[in-house]
Order: structure tokens, then C-alpha cells, then sequence
């Protein structure tokens, strides 16, 4: 099942893709449940719940509305934390460290939930960097909240996956330059609003809720990453390149922090990243993004000058309203 959210940025509300072409709005379905239905994770703390009650209605035609009709957002729009792990593949790894020995644990930083944006957003581009640059990345969304989560046990935590593009400025991120990693700008760097492009859709792992014969999850087959710029290949890699895989990750991140649903994981990027080329192509004003996973669908983005484009700060939640 794929879920996604519709409508203006900050008043997003959640349904579900029927098909390619047509939504299922979840409040018409939920409300008369009393069960949460404008606010994404709390419907995915509940989904074992609510899971029956939307296969049940999906085909209802009288909810449904045309995919083509509205803006898709990000399909979990208010993510309680964004955390994201660098140096995970061991390209990508060198080309920004050097041939250095590999970390022997996960590297985490945040980026901030203000810098999430719908997978067809312009992407704007601040005044403060000229090196604004494209990470795609497979996203893991939690379902189920937990706290030192033992490797085995971690894929029961995940709602589902989708495309994520952690974008940053590179110049602003470095601050004060390599050798001086105390006043690195990494929050500043990655958390300019629409830094964040996630979607179009959060596949659910109930689709992929099968195991081997010793009784291994089969939902973690590899896929494949893929972005351009102006019709350009840059990344083009595996998630199995990963140098911790999933299970490792939620193990590590959540000793650290409680995990909670709707929290949203960024599990590294391939190479081929625009500080990579030789000589470097950054992001400006009118490059086309294009950004695909495997299974999990394609963002299209613009790259949009702040100077010269009216950007407005999102409504906030309070103004969501459910569907009548």
C-alpha cells in the first residue's frame, strides 16, 4: 500500500493511492472510527488498526479524488525528527574524506523537519551558498516506536520506504573548513527550507511482509538509485552498497534516541554527488531533477533562485482541515 499526503504545503492531508492515477483520502474513511485521520504518524503508530479499514474501503469510488487534481506533499509532512547517516557508501565516502579507513559505526546527523518538502517542490536556492548540491537517498520511515532495538527485531519498527533528496550547500555546511570540525555547519547546511524532497509515496512493508526459510525478512532486497540533472546521469548506485544495512541502523540510531512513528531515517547516498566532478557542477536556477528508487517512484524538482522567486513560510498545522 502506498501512502501519500495532498494538498497545499502545511495543510497536507494523508490518503492512499488506489492506482497510479486516483487517491483514497483517509479522513472520510476514519473519522467515523474516531481514529486519527489529518496527522500521518500518528495513523502510522496505528496502522496494524487502520490497515483493515482501508483495504476494506479502497475501492469505495465515492472518496476518491484524481491523483492529477492535486499537489502531492511529502508523504509524511511533520516528521517528529529527520535523522541522516553520512559516509554509508564507501564512494561517496571517499571522494568527501579521502581513502581513509571506513567508519566502524554510523555517522548521524539531523537535518531539520522545517527542510521537508513534497517530491514535486521547486527546490529553492538560498543567497547564502553557491554550492548547492543533490544527495538521493532511500528513506526509512519508523511505524513503531522503540529504544535500543536489537538488529533482528529492527525491521518490525519500519513503516515502509521512500525517495528522499538530501539537499545541501556545501560552502555553508563546511564553515570554518575541514580542519576545523568544531565549527562544521552541517544543521545550517542541510536545513534550508525544501532542502528535504521526500516521495512521492511511503510504500508500506505490509506489501513486503514475507520471510525465507530460516525466517529472514525478504523486504530488503536491493534498489537501485538513480538522479540526473538536465537529463545528465550523476548517482547511479545499490542500497546493497550500504556500509551498514537497515536493521544496523535503527539499531544504532536508537541507542542514541527514542525512535517514534513517523520519524524519518536517511540512509546515506551513492556517488556521484556535483562536489564529485571534476571540475564540480552545483545546482543553479532552472536545473531539472529527476530522482528514482526502485519500487518506490520519481521525483521531479526545479531549482528555483530565493531571490528571485515569492516563497511564502508554510501555514501551519493548526490550519488542516479534513475532508468532508
Amino acid at each position: 500500500m502506498r501512502i501519500v499526503s495532498f494538498g497545499g504545503p502545511g495543510g497536507e492531508q494523508p490518503g492512499v493511492l488506489v492506482d497510479d492515477h486516483t487517491i483514497l483520502p483517509l479522513a472520510p474513511v476514519l473519522a467515523p472510527f474516531g481514529l486519527p485521520c489529518t496527522d500521518t504518524a500518528q495513523i502510522l503508530a496505528l496502522w496494524p488498526t487502520i490497515r483493515p479499514i482501508v483495504e476494506a474501503t479502497l475501492h469505495d469510488t465515492r472518496h476518491h479524488i484524481a491523483r492529477a487534481g492535486v499537489r502531492l506533499g511529502p508523504p509524511v509532512p511533520r516528521p517528529g525528527k529527520v535523522l541522516a547517516v553520512g559516509f554509508n557508501y564507501p564512494l561517496h565516502s571517499n571522494a568527501v574524506l579521502g581513502d581513509v579507513t571506513p567508519p566502524t559505526e554510523p555517522v548521524l546527523f539531523v537535518k531539520l523537519p522545517g527542510s521537508v518538502c513534497g517530491p514535486y517542490d521547486p527546490l529553492i536556492k538560498p543567497p547564502e551558498t553557491k554550492a548547492l548540491d543533490y544527495e538521493l537517498e532511500l528513506a526509512v520511515v519508523i511505524g513503531r516506536a522503540g529504544r535500543r532495538i536489537a538488529p533482528a527485531d529492527a525491521l518490525d519498527h519500519v513503516a515502509g520506504y521512500m525517495i528522499a533528496n538530501d539537499v545541501t550547500a556545501r560552502d555553508v555546511a563546511l564553515g570554518a573548513g575541514i580542519g576545523s570540525p568544531l565549527q562544521m555547519q552541517l544543521v545550517r547546511g542541510k536545513g534550508f527550507p525544501s532542502f528535504c524532497a521526500t516521495g512521492p509515496w511511503l510504500l508500506m512493508r505490509d506489501e513486503r511482509d514475507e520471510r525465507g526459510e530460516r525466517g529472514e525478512r525478504l523486504d530488503a532486497e536491493p534498489r537501485r538509485l538513480k538522479l540526473s540533472v538536465n537529463g545528465q546521469a550523476r548517482q547511479d548506485g545499490w542500497s546493497s552498497d550500504m556500509l551498514f544495512d537497515i536493521p544496523t541502523l535503527i539499531a544504532s540510531i536508537s541507542s542514541t534516541t527514542d525512535l517514534l512513528p513517523g520519524d524519518v531515517i536517511l540512509t546515506g547516498t551513492p556517488s556521484g554527488c556535483g562536489f564529485e566532478l571534476d571540475p564540480p557542477a552545483y545546482l543553479v536556477d532552472g536545473d531539472e531533477i529527476r530522482g528514482t528508487i526502485t519500487g518506490l517512484g520519481e521525483q521531479h524538482q526545479w531549482v528555483m533562485d530565493e531571490v528571485t522567486t515569492h516563497y511564502e513560510i508554510p501555514v501551519t498545522p493548526t490550519t488542516v482541515r479534513t475532508a468532508s
